[in-house]
């Protein structure tokens, strides 16, 4: 910016030899009026100007920077200098005000939440969804994991990665609490936002089916022996069997049961089951067939991986059912 007086003043004052103070104090006017002068902040007022002129030792023409046999008149050149620092400092309010204000923005920007939106993936031959904070960018994808960028706020990002889970169905097992998306049968196994100086990284792990189930299946194979496994019990009266199984991320099983006296089908049923401590529980979903009261469960006590109904509803045909 022009401040051609404030330059001279400065260029005087030095080859006088005083400070700021010192020309103040000569002028009754504090240094900090002085370096205002100096640099373009504001001009002495047109009584100053003379005496000014006589401290630095110089005339008043040399002094605002215009010959003296110039026809320029000294009041006008003055104000035409003030007129120019006037417009100076608006520009700089301006410059001042337009910083600010793209602080504030990018402060709102990084710190207030738009929300997520759900996008689709390509996972494993089929499509996935993720919720994807609102505004990000450059989205990569290797083997389990997809990340994206975003110049938000970690702690932001991070809530609208949370309002996106708690859409999903939580699940608990090997202490983890993990989030599984029926519609789509994936299970999102960790997420995480990492920030750094310019941008923040959201990431998400996620796995096919129902992640918990994967446990189980280790969990219920040890106890029985192995799943989908022909369980059955053949004596002169009755023929029974029952196939555990894990079979399209369900936990299901089929029983039936056959007079062999008669041929007749006692009990033709299937359903789903789960393993609490020592016990299988079976839960009858679908009845196909029902020559005798079946109760809609049944339990079996585990016992040297074989299967021991607890309340025998048999006991016409067989005294113990061991499976």
């Amino acid at each position: 910016m022009d401040n051609k007086i404030g330059k001279l003043i400065t260029k005087f004052r030095k080859e006088k030899g005083l400070t700021q103070k010192e020309l103040g104090d000569k002028l009754f006017v504090t240094d900090k009026a002085v370096s205002k002068w100096e640099r373009g902040l504001s001009l002495p007022d047109i009584t100053l100007f003379e005496k000014l002129a006589k401290e630095l030792d110089t005339d008043i023409y040399s002094l605002i920077g215009i010959k003296k046999n110039n026809k320029d008149d000294v009041l006008k050149v003055i104000e035409e200098e003030k007129i120019k620092l006037k417009k100076q400092f608006r520009n700089r309010l301006i410059i001042i005000f337009v910083f600010v204000l793209v602080i504030v923005l990018v402060f709102l920007f990084k710190m207030l939440s738009f929300g997520y939106v759900t996008k689709h993936f390509r996972y494993s031959n089929k499509l996935i969804n993720l919720g994807v904070p609102k505004f990000s960018f450059l989205m990569q994808n290797k083997e389990n994991n997809y990340s994206f960028k975003s110049f938000r706020g970690k702690e932001v990002l991070k809530n609208e990665v949370k309002d996106f889970l708690n859409t999903l169905e939580f699940m608990t097992c090997n202490d983890t609490v993990y989030y599984y998306d029926k519609s789509s049968d994936v299970t999102i196994i960790d997420y995480d936002v990492i920030s750094n100086l310019f941008y923040s990284t959201i990431s998400y792990s996620v796995r096919s089916g129902n992640y918990c189930d994967r446990f189980k299946v280790i969990e219920y194979g040890d106890i029985l022996g192995g799943l989908n496994k022909r369980r059955y019990t053949d004596n002169d009266n009755i023929y029974i069997e029952f196939i555990p199984s894990y079979i399209e991320n369900s936990f299901v099983s089929h029983l039936i049961i056959v007079d062999k006296n008669t041929d007749e089908v006692l009990e033709d049923s299937s359903g789903t089951f789960e393993i609490k401590g020592n016990e299988l529980i079976y839960f009858r979903e679908k009845i196909n067939k029902e020559s005798i009261d079946v109760p809609n469960k049944s339990v079996f006590k585990i016992k040297d991986k074989k299967l021991i109904l607890e309340d025998n509803y048999l006991y016409d045909y067989i005294d113990v059912v061991v499976l």
